[in-house]
């Protein structure tokens, strides 16, 4: 009897140990087969994760290039915007120097042709007042105009007819050669100015003629 429970014991143990070994092994081969695929899980987020990275590593360095290719351009952009605004200053310049070359010019040269006129014609117009039976009086009124081509020319007459000025050899030409700096004169002839330029000296004596003293 106590065979049969020994036998009976011992029967049991053995399938306990079947069942024991067997899910064992069951429980280890999952566990294998787990970390196989979390390994291989693992490794696959890792590619990814490097190809992620390489790609935007790429993407940054290509958005580098054209920030600085944008910044060149800027940069360029802004050294012709100077380089056109100092040329278009220096050809205002030019143009402005050129046309108050052209302008001083024309008023030497209109000055060359008519200044006999212009020195003479104040003279004779004070001549004509002080005389008014004189036949030169219409003459007069047709060149009044004279005056207003000076203001034109923005010129400015040297002393007035008859005048009793001091004698300045800068802007008056004596008809003698001994008269001296302060000495006191006549302005026979008016003469004429452009700001500081003298265009033509007044010509000055020591007496006035014969006509004005009648």
């Amino acid at each position: 009897m106590e065979r049969e429970l020994i036998g009976g014991w011992v029967a049991s143990l053995a399938i306990l140990a079947f069942f024991y070994w067997r899910s064992h092994r069951q429980a280890t081969s999952d566990r294998v087969d787990l970390e196989r695929r979390l390994t291989e899980e693992i490794t696959t987020l890792k590619e990814r994760s490097q190809a992620i990275e390489l790609n935007l590593q790429t993407q940054l360095t290509e958005v580098k290039s054209q920030l600085q290719t944008s910044e060149v351009k800027r940069v360029k952009l802004e050294e012709e915007i100077i380089a056109l605004t100092q040329q278009c200053r220096r050809l205002r310049e030019e143009l402005k120097t050129q046309s108050d070359r052209v302008k001083s010019d024309a008023i030497d040269g209109g000055f060359e042709q008519i200044q006999t006129l212009l020195t003479q014609y104040p003279s004779v117009r004070k001549m004509v007042e002080s005389q008014p039976d004189l036949p030169a009086r219409n003459i007069v009124a047709l060149l009044t105009s004279l005056e207003n081509l000076v203001k034109f020319w923005e010129c400015q007459s040297i002393g007035k007819p008859w005048e009793m000025v001091l004698y300045d050899p800068q802007i008056h030409q004596g008809d003698a050669g001994d008269i001296q700096i302060g000495e006191s004169v006549y302005v026979r002839f008016v003469g004429y100015q452009k700001g500081d330029r003298i265009l033509i000296p007044a010509k000055v004596s020591r007496t006035l003629p014969a006509s004005t003293k009648a």
